[in-house]
């Protein structure tokens, strides 16, 4: 962890040595007492004196640093990020230091909203348990005891009580992580029927794919939700489930839970949930000139029943997987593109309230549209914004859409292969000129297309 300020005199070395216990923090290249006093909730006259320097000394690289205010705990102080299904709980149990400890050391305020991706401090020593490999962590209901937890665990109650609380009390707090031997598990949050979640990117990112993939070690039915999103989980194979959700290009950039819900199975009883932030970052995305428009193609009277008609078609979700590697180019010309997703518009100069949700490809009229992925025809017509429009669906709630064209050469309902021509390049709709506009949908979010076209999902 790095935190920039400004240079300071050096001192020989010899000089430097720390005069108290307590953890310690190795110094990166730029910190300095002041940054570090700051990240630790301290002031630098304190941190210097505890270790026989000056506020006016220079630190460098290497040097260790013992941290005042964390009587009683050692180690040295690492950081890492948090995993979906990790708490200051589970943590704590991972690597041997209690909770309030991490609790302080971080300064965390709310300790059950850590979210994904949070650099978390943990004082790191030699005997430190990097993870529990036979161990599993649960949460205990209220009411519950000691005995209660192993018979709904399966486990020994002796086991329980060895692995719970210094205070091997045969009752639980509600809610209280406790440590079952014997499961061949890392220490997590997650319920027992999830070995593992992984999200990506972590942040998520305006405008592009989050995917979801969940590790499971028997039957289960998961459903999700991200902010006001639900998650649609498949199948990859017999222990992996995966769910892509879009983020929309101008969700405002800060925390939002991502919840998952174990069934016995669909339409089953609810016997889990698990809830975590997730970060979403902005997507630098640029801000275009003030364009000119009829009115009327933004009036919501004459664009409106448009919007819903592709609402309609793509927040359907099919279970059938149609492509397996990333997506072609629909256009010929892939040098350049004449606008790309996501520049923020203002049309009539009525805000940048507005952005461009495909991408633009040159081309004049009659330059032959290709499918980029295997999938089946849902539209194919005239609409008055887009112009002759094509959607494709590719299933798992996977669509791409085909705007402006002058000719539709495919149908409701037909299949289509990669490279097959669908339709030529044309100036119908709201258009300045002939070009082909490409939008891919996922659950019902526009992302940017690119990101689907220099790799494979999922």
């Amino acid at each position: 962890m790095a935190i920039a300020c400004l240079s300071l005199i050096v001192l020989p070395m010899a000089s430097v040595r720390a005069q108290a216990s307590g953890p310690i923090y190795i110094v990166k290249e730029g910190d300095t007492l002041w940054g570090i006093a700051q990240v630790f909730g301290t002031d630098a006259e304190t941190l210097a004196s505890n270790n026989g320097l000056t506020p006016n000394s220079t630190i460098f690289p290497g040097m260790s640093l013992v941290i005042p205010g964390f009587e009683g705990v050692e180690g040295e102080l690492q950081t890492l990020d948090v995993a979906f299904g990790d708490t200051l709980d589970s943590l704590g149990l991972r690597y041997g230091v209690e909770t309030a400890a991490l609790a302080r050391i971080n300064r965390v305020v709310n300790p059950s909203r850590l979210y994904l991706g949070q650099p978390v401090i943990i004082p790191v020593t030699a005997e430190t348990p990097r993870a529990l490999p036979s161990s599993l962590a649960v949460q205990s209901a209220a009411g519950e005891g000691i005995v209660q937890v192993a018979v709904r665990t399966g486990v020994n109650p002796w086991l329980v009580r060895a692995f719970t609380s210094p205070s091997e009390a045969l009752w639980t707090i509600p809610q209280e992580l406790i440590l079952l031997a014997g499961t061949a598990r890392k220490t997590n949050a997650l319920p027992a029927t999830l070995d593992a979640i992984e999200v990506s990117p972590a942040p998520a990112v305006q405008g592009h794919t989050l995917e979801v993939r969940a590790s499971i070690p028997g039957p289960v039915w998961l459903e999700g939700q991200l902010g006001d999103r639900a998650l649609n989980f498949h199948s990859v194979d017999d222990t992996h489930l995966v769910a892509l959700q879009g983020i929309h290009a101008l969700l405002e950039p800060g925390l939002y839970d991502l919840e998952l819900r174990g069934y016995t199975g669909q339409g089953g009883e609810l016997v889990w949930s698990f809830r975590q932030p997730v970060r979403v970052v902005s997507g630098g995305y640029p801000f275009d000139p003030v364009l000119s428009v009829p009115p009327e193609t933004i009036d919501p009277d004459y664009t409106g029943p448009e919007d819903q008609l592709i609402a309609s078609i793509i927040n359907q979700v099919t279970g059938e997987r149609l492509w397996s590697e990333a997506f072609a180019f629909p256009g010929t010309y892939t040098d350049s593109f004449a606008s790309r997703f996501g520049s923020r518009r203002n049309y009539n100069g009525t805000g940048y309230d507005y952005y461009h949700s495909g991408l633009d490809f040159y081309g004049g009229t009659g330059t032959p549209i290709l499918a980029p992925a295997p999938g089946r025809v849902v539209l194919a017509e005239l609409l008055k914004v887009r112009g002759n429009t094509t959607i494709i669906d590719h299933g798992w709630g996977i669509f791409t859409a085909y705007l402006h064209q002058s000719e539709l050469q495919v149908t409701v309902g037909d299949r289509v292969e990669t490279g097959q021509i669908i339709g030529l390049v044309g100036g119908t709709g709201r258009v300045t000129g002939p070009h082909l506009h490409w939008e891919v949908w996922v659950g019902g979010v526009p992302v940017d297309p690119i990101e689907w076209a220099e790799g494979a999902f999922p």
